[in-house]
């Protein structure tokens, strides 16, 4: 009997791939739930969930930076969510001098998923998301457009992200284009005695957004614990690694956070 609901959770663990996921399960990752990286994994339609995060920063040669980062999420149809969040920061920001009170831009994303995991195909979604300038000093609507792939590898799952960030606001110094790219990987912890925790990892390169710097290389660790049958607490620490041609980069970022569906 053992060996029989060993194998059942391990085909329960393949086939998630291929189920609609709730915004609140631990092995189902949203970007900074607590790392940067999404899965290619949609809100089941008409399902709701709030998500909280709170983030600790220190950037090279500033201030300790505290952030805040709030996103509702409702799966407006079949394999499809929107989302609506802000992010207030105060302190210390990587490349900026400035450490007053920041309400940051508000975003609106949508995201998509167009197949599931399917004999070795891997899940492919996009997320495209817009920020309206409601923070301090910004100017004009900036936006990402992002490719995600899924598929399994092992017990855990590995995530390919592609990124395409835009700021037609941006000031002279700044590119108004530049790409990233971010390499996910998730596991269950424990598995298959527990099936309650999800341990994450990435590594992500992404262009530096001043003109004539060089691409940023950043690393990330992280953990999702599901807390109740609709709530998940995370914890994730990032770090940027290497810069070249004077990119400003983060030092170290913790961030700690919440997810609740109803």
């Amino acid at each position: 009997m053992k060996g029989i609901g060993v194998w059942v959770c391990a085909s329960l663990a393949v086939l998630g791939g291929a189920a609609p996921a709730g915004a609140a399960d631990h092995n189902n990752v949203d970007a900074h739930r607590p790392l940067s990286f999404d899965d290619a994994d949609s809100l089941a339609f008409r399902e709701q969930a709030f998500e909280l995060g709170l983030n600790l920063a220190w950037p090279r040669k500033r201030p300790l930076g505290l952030g805040m980062d709030f996103e509702y999420l409702y799966g407006f149809a079949m394999n499809s969510h929107a989302s609506l969040g802000f992010e207030p920061s105060t302190g210390g920001r990587a490349g900026d001098p400035d450490t007053g009170f920041d309400l940051g831009s508000v975003a609106l994303g949508l995201f998509h998923n167009f197949n599931r995991e399917h004999r070795g195909a891997p899940a492919f979604s996009v997320r495209g998301d817009a920020y309206f300038p409601t923070g301090r000093e910004a100017k004009g609507v900036a936006f990402r457009l992002r490719g995600i792939a899924s598929r399994q590898a092992g017990y855990g799952r590995l995530h390919l992200n592609v990124d395409l960030n835009g700021n037609p606001g941006a000031r002279k110094e700044e590119r108004q284009i530049h790409p990233g790219v971010v390499l996910g990987y998730s596991r269950p912890i424990g598995y298959p005695v527990h099936f309650h925790t999800t341990g994450l990892a990435e590594l992500s390169v992404r262009a530096g957004e001043d003109r004539g710097t060089g691409p940023v290389i950043g690393v990330g660790v992280g953990m999702r614990r599901q807390v109740g049958v609709r709530s998940v607490l995370d914890v994730g620490l990032q770090s940027d690694v290497a810069a070249s041609r004077g990119a400003p980069r983060d030092h170290l970022r913790l961030v700690v956070g919440y997810s609740t569906g109803f």
